[in-house]
């Protein structure tokens, strides 16, 4: 694939379809954001891709660019051959096995290639991010969930299924064995940003229902400002967020750790205080030579992946 090839990358978000038209060799020609229905439907996505993609492709060609293909991050479970979107549904009625690269194939005439959001977002900052010219990377979006991708010897690993990377959902705390609930106590549950609203409003009294109101960015904020509840809460789930890495360091042994998400924007010591957490529980020797960072592409990883990706299918490459 020639480096000035383009594609469109598309982001299924919480509240908006971010795309962009990026070039094989990552650098993005013109960004957009389209808002998506309060009340989500497999219908409304579908739709609201579909109009995205058009007016994306629209803009671009405004510009004199000429899109080849699409490529889509999708939360949850994909089957990335095929372009299925296996699950879960998200609380969306109906958005499980949606053969989405199909349908928007159908409705836009576009090649349509769909992965893992965070899949992508890993092979974005391996290519031309923060984990540029390593072999062995792991990628860690720290935000309202918790996911992740894994680079080994310089190819994205999938694992059965294409089902690896759940990095969020390793069990950290089992709590009593007769407590034992399936995907309770795992990092996502104490270390996202969701976790870190909760624990705050714990922690003050209050009803942790109330957490929709409350944004982690404002508990960072409060910590910087020297609020002590709220720097106890950011050093609690730094702590849990270094444990889990650990974890990952004594069993990959990687180079470089990336850390994205919107919970990576937050000060150097939310940082330094991972890296501590990491050190100290991880085996030495695997962790030798370790970095920890952030990641550099911020809101243009999962599309800058989503479209390289996508060029990579249309010249015959699986990464």
């Amino acid at each position: 694939m020639y480096p000035h090839a383009a594609a469109i990358g598309a982001d299924i978000g919480r509240s908006a379809i971010r795309t962009a038209v990026v070039r094989y060799d990552g650098k993005v020609m013109l960004r957009e954001s389209f808002p998506l229905s309060a009340k989500l439907t497999r219908h409304n996505i579908i739709s609201s891709l579909q109009s995205s993609i058009w007016r994306t492709r629209e803009l671009a060609a405004m510009n004199g660019i000429n899109p080849l293909a699409v490529g889509l991050s999708v939360p949850g479970f994909i089957d990335h051959d095929r372009g299925i979107v296996l699950g879960p549904d998200h609380g969306v009625k109906g958005w499980k096995n949606v053969p989405l690269a199909s349908l928007l194939h159908s409705g836009t005439g576009f090649p349509v290639y769909a992965g893992n959001d965070a899949n992508l977002m890993t092979i974005a900052e391996h290519r031309f991010g923060r984990a540029k010219g390593y072999r062995h990377v792991i990628f860690v979006a720290l935000r309202r969930g918790i996911g992740g991708g894994i680079i080994i010897d310089g190819r994205l690993y999938r694992g059965v299924n294409n089902t690896g990377g759940e990095i969020g959902m390793m069990i950290i705390d089992t709590g009593r064995s007769e407590e034992s609930v399936k995907g309770r106590g795992t990092l996502e549950d104490y270390a996202s940003a969701g976790a870190m609203v909760k624990r705050y409003l714990q922690l003050r009294g209050e009803d942790p229902a109330g957490s929709a109101m409350l944004r982690a960015r404002t508990i960072f904020g409060m910590s910087e400002a020297g609020d002590p509840l709220a720097r106890m809460v950011v050093n609690e789930n730094a702590r849990y967020v270094g444990i889990g890495l650990a974890n990952i360091v004594s069993i990959f042994a990687p180079e470089i750790i990336v850390l994205g998400g919107g919970m990576a924007l937050a000060g150097d010591h939310y940082l330094n205080e991972i890296k501590s957490q990491t050190k100290l529980n991880s085996l030495s020797w695997c962790a030798k030579g370790l970095k920890i960072e952030k990641a550099t592409l911020g809101d243009d990883a999962a599309v800058a992946g989503a479209a390289w990706y996508a060029l990579e299918r249309l010249d015959g490459r699986n990464p």
